[in-house]
C-alpha cells in the first residue's frame, strides 16, 4: 500500500515538473540575394533536448507549366530534397472530385469547415499561453525607383506595426521589438532578416491537445463521423 501510494506521489511530481517545463520555438527566416534560409530551432532543458531543421535553399520549379515550391531540409538525419510531386497530385484528386464527383467535394467542404473550427479552437486556446522572448525584423527594399521605395518602405513600416499590434493583442506576452526598414535606392531586390523566438510551457500544450480531443467529442463531431462514413 505504501509503495503504491509513492508510486502514485512520483508520478504525479513528474507530471508536475513535464507540466512546468518551457517549450522553446525558435525561428529564423533570411533571404539575401534572391536567396531564402529558414531555421526552426525547438528545445528545452537548456537546449538538452532540441530539435533542429534547415531549409538552407528553397526554389521555385516550373513544372507541367505552373510553378510549384521545391526546398532542400537539413535535419540531424540528413539532407532531403523535397519535390512538388505529392502537391501535384492532391492537385489533380482534389479537380478530379471537385469535376466529376459535385457531392463528395460538397462533403469534403463540411470536413474542411469543422477542421477549421477546430484549428480556431486550438489557436485561440494555445496563443494566450504564448510568451514571444525575442523580435527582430530587419528588411531592405528596392524598386529601381526612388520614389516608389520611399512609398514601398513606408507601406512595409506600417506592416511591422501592424504585425506588432496583432501579436500583443494575441499573445500573452511581448518584448519591445528590434524592426528596421532600409531603402535601397541603388538597386532592386529584398533583402530580410527575421528571428523571433516564442516559449510556452509543455502543460498548455497538453492542456491544448485536451481541448482538441474534447471538442472531437463534442456535438459538433456527429456531423463529422456523419459526413466521413458517406464519403467512405
Amino acid at each position: 500500500m505504501e509503495t503504491w501510494l509513492a508510486a502514485t506521489l512520483a508520478a504525479a511530481l513528474l507530471a508536475l515538473a513535464i507540466g512546468r517545463l518551457k517549450l522553446f520555438i525558435g525561428l529564423s527566416y533570411r533571404r539575401r540575394d534572391g536567396d531564402d534560409h529558414l531555421a526552426v530551432d525547438v528545445y528545452t532543458l537548456g537546449r538538452l533536448v532540441r530539435y533542429h531543421l534547415e531549409i538552407p535553399q528553397a526554389r521555385i520549379a516550373s513544372r507541367g507549366g505552373l510553378p510549384w515550391p521545391e526546398a532542400i531540409l537539413a535535419t540531424a538525419r540528413g539532407r532531403t530534397e523535397t519535390s512538388a510531386k505529392r502537391e501535384q497530385r492532391f492537385v489533380r484528386t482534389t479537380w478530379r472530385i471537385f469535376r466529376y464527383h459535385p457531392r463528395h467535394w460538397q462533403k469534403l467542404m463540411n470536413q474542411f469547415r469543422y477542421f477549421t473550427r477546430l484549428y480556431k479552437r486550438a489557436t485561440a486556446t494555445i496563443l494566450v499561453a504564448v510568451n514571444c522572448e525575442k523580435l527582430t525584423w530587419r528588411t531592405g527594399l528596392g524598386t529601381g525607383d526612388a520614389a516608389l521605395t520611399s512609398v514601398a518602405a513606408g507601406l512595409l513600416w506600417q506592416l511591422q506595426g501592424q504585425t506588432y499590434a496583432y501579436m500583443q493583442r494575441r499573445l500573452k506576452s511581448m518584448p519591445h521589438p528590434s524592426f528596421r526598414v532600409v531603402p535601397l535606392y541603388d538597386r532592386e531586390g529584398l533583402d530580410i532578416e527575421l528571428e523571433c523566438i516564442f516559449s510556452i510551457r509543455v502543460g498548455n500544450v497538453i492542456n491544448t491537445i485536451v481541448t482538441a480531443i474534447q471538442f472531437l467529442g463534442k456535438g459538433d463531431n456527429n456531423q463529422w463521423k456523419n459526413t466521413r462514413s458517406k464519403v467512405s
